[in-house]
């Protein structure tokens, strides 16, 4: 009788990232930079940042910025990808 051996998964640990997106109706969410609320306008367009925080490869919380609160904040999880990029490196795996 053999015994099989599986082959050895990388282990990826989880980083902080963010990405911009379009703020929806109906978002309640304050920004972690000025603590005012991230509020939909529809005539204006506004754009937020929402970022997914990891603390020791575990995930933690979501933090949600005003555009242009994440760049005064020094974009603490980094440059922003765009909602199309973020979604095209769910798909890929």
């Amino acid at each position: 009788m053999t015994t099989a051996t599986l082959p050895t998964l990388k282990s990826i640990a989880p980083v902080s990232r963010a990405v911009l997106r379009p703020v929806d109706p109906g978002n309640d969410a304050s920004c972690a930079h000025c603590d005012e609320p991230v509020k939909f306008a529809a005539r204006q367009q506004r754009r937020q940042v929402i970022a997914n925080v990891y603390s020791d490869g575990r995930w933690n919380r979501v933090e949600h910025y005003h555009e242009d609160c994440y760049g005064a904040a020094g974009a603490p999880h980094g440059a922003p990808a765009a909602a199309s990029e973020a979604t095209a490196r769910r798909r890929a795996g």
